[in-house]
C-alpha cells in the first residue's frame, strides 16, 4: 500500500493543483508542465543569450576556463526564469556537466574537440553536435560484448556508487523560486536499466540466449539507480519519472512476454521504492505501448504516464476508451512531433483546447504537456501559442512574448 504522498502535504496553488490531478480530483484548472530542452531559443526571449542559454557560448566559455560555479548559476537562472515566465506548476530541470568533467578545446569559429572527438555548431538548431555522429555513438565505439561480460564477471554484487548529493541547479532554482514565494512541484527523472530502446544488440540477444547473464547486468545497472532514487526522493522531488523508452511507433522493442519477464519486475521494484519514500511515479516512454498495455500501465503500479506519444497511436481518445485514463494521470498530449514543429500557431491553439477537453473527460487526472518536450525542432512561437490557448481556456490573461521574438 502507498504511503501518504509528498504532494498531499503541499499548500501552494501549484502543489494543490498537481496533487488533485494525480488523486483523480478536479483542480481549479488543469496543471501546466513542460520540459524545456537545454539551449532552446525560447530561453533567449526570457533570459537573454548567456552561457546558460546558448550552447555555442557555453562551449566557448568552457574552453576559455569559465568557473563551474558560474555555469551552474547561469543554468539555474535560465531555468528559473523560463518556468516562472510560463507559470508552470511542475518543473523538471536539466543538469550541468560535473565539476571535474573534461572541457572542450576550441578548434575553429564554430567547432570544438572534446576528448579527441570533433563537434560543430548546427546552424539550424543552434546546438553543438558531433561532427561525425558515428564516431562516438556507433555500437563499435561503445563497450563490446566481451568487455561487458568481463565487467559483469568482476562485479561483486554491490553498488560502489558514492552519494551524489543535491544537484546544484535544483538547489539554486529552489532558492530563487522560494525567495519569490513560488513553490513548484519538482520532478526528478532517473532510469534503472529498463530503457530497452538504448540496449546494444547483444543485450537483446542475452534476454533470449543468456537470461541469467542479462539479469545480472540489469541488477548491476539497477542498484546504483535505486540508491540515487532514494536521494532524489529525500531531497524533495515529489514526482519521479522512471522507465525510459521501451517502444517505437510499431510497438515494443521486445515481445510482451519478454517485457513481462525482465522489465516489469524492475519497474515494479523501482515504483515500490519511490512510493515507500512518499513520492509519485510516472512512467516515461515514447512509442506505441498497446501490446504491453496491462503491464505498462496497470501492473507496473505507476501513478502517471509521460511522453504520451500521440503520433505513435497513444491518443487521448484511445487512452480513454481503453480505460487507461481512469487509472493514471496523463501528462500530455500536445503533439511535439508535428503540430508544435510544423503547424501554425492557430492549429496549435486548437489542439491545446481539444487536449484540455479530452483531459477532462475521465477521472484519471490530466496535466498539460507536450508529447515529449520543447525540443530543438519546436518553434518558439508555437509554444507561446500553446500556453496562451491554455490561458485563454481558463480565463487567464495572455502572455506577451518578450524581446520581440528573437531567433
Amino acid at each position: 500500500m502507498k504511503k501518504e504522498m509528498t504532494l498531499d502535504k503541499g499548500t501552494s496553488p501549484s502543489q494543490i493543483r498537481v496533487a488533485k490531478a494525480f488523486n483523480h480530483q478536479t483542480p481549479d484548472r488543469t496543471p501546466l508542465f513542460e520540459i524545456f530542452q537545454p539551449f532552446h531559443p525560447i530561453h533567449w526571449d526570457i533570459a537573454g543569450r548567456t552561457v546558460g542559454t546558448d550552447e555555442a557560448m557555453c562551449w566557448d566559455a568552457m574552453a576559455d576556463g569559465i568557473a563551474w560555479e558560474e555555469l551552474v548559476e547561469a543554468k539555474a537562472q535560465a531555468a528559473f526564469q523560463v518556468n516562472k515566465f510560463f507559470e508552470v506548476d511542475m518543473v523538471r530541470l536539466n543538469r550541468v556537466p560535473k565539476k571535474d568533467a573534461p572541457r572542450p578545446v576550441k578548434t575553429g569559429p564554430k567547432s570544438w574537440k572534446l576528448e579527441g572527438v570533433d563537434y560543430v555548431l548546427n546552424e539550424r538548431t543552434c546546438l553543438v553536435e558531433l561532427s561525425n555522429p558515428g564516431e562516438k555513438d556507433s555500437y563499435s565505439q561503445r563497450v563490446t560484448e566481451e568487455e561487458m561480460i568481463s565487467i559483469i564477471e568482476k562485479w561483486d554484487g554491490k553498488s560502489s556508487e558514492q552519494p551524489v548529493g543535491v544537484d546544484p541547479v535544483y538547489r539554486r532554482v529552489r532558492q530563487l523560486a522560494e525567495a519569490e514565494g513560488i513553490h513548484w512541484v519538482y520532478m526528478a527523472e532517473i532510469g534503472a536499466g529498463t530503457g530497452v530502446a538504448y540496449y546494444p544488440p547483444f543485450l537483446l540477444m542475452w534476454m533470449m540466449a543468456e537470461p541469467e547473464l542479462f539479469s545480472r547486468w540489469l541488477e548491476m545497472k539497477k542498484l546504483p539507480a535505486l540508491k540515487r532514487t532514494r536521494e532524489l526522493v529525500e531531497q524533495g522531488h515529489a514526482v519521479v519519472a522512471i522507465g525510459g523508452d521501451v517502444s517505437c511507433d510499431k510497438g515494443p522493442f521486445i515481445s510482451p512476454a519478454t517485457y513481462h519477464e525482465f522489465i516489469l519486475p524492475a519497474i515494479q521494484e523501482h515504483t515500490n521504492l519511490i512510493h515507500e519514500g512518499g513520492s509519485l511515479v510516472v512512467y516515461t516512454s515514447d512509442g506505441n505501448h498497446w501490446p504491453i498495455k496491462e503491464d505498462f500501465f496497470f501492473n507496473s503500479g505507476v501513478d502517471g504516464y509521460k511522453e504520451v506519444d500521440k503520433a505513435a497511436g497513444m491518443t487521448f481518445e484511445r487512452l480513454i476508451a481503453e480505460g487507461v485514463k481512469k487509472r493514471l494521470c496523463l501528462i500530455g498530449n500536445i503533439d511535439a512531433r508535428y503540430t508544435l514543429c510544423q503547424g501554425r500557431p492557430d492549429e496549435v491553439g486548437r489542439e491545446v483546447v481539444e487536449c484540455l477537453k479530452l483531459g477532462q473527460q475521465s477521472p484519471g487526472g490530466h496535466i498539460l504537456h507536450a508529447s515529449h518536450s520543447v525540443h530543438e525542432d519546436v518553434k518558439s512561437e508555437n509554444y507561446y501559442a500553446a500556453v496562451n490557448a491554455y490561458r485563454e481556456y481558463f480565463g487567464m490573461k495572455p502572455l506577451s512574448r518578450p524581446g520581440g521574438g528573437l531567433k
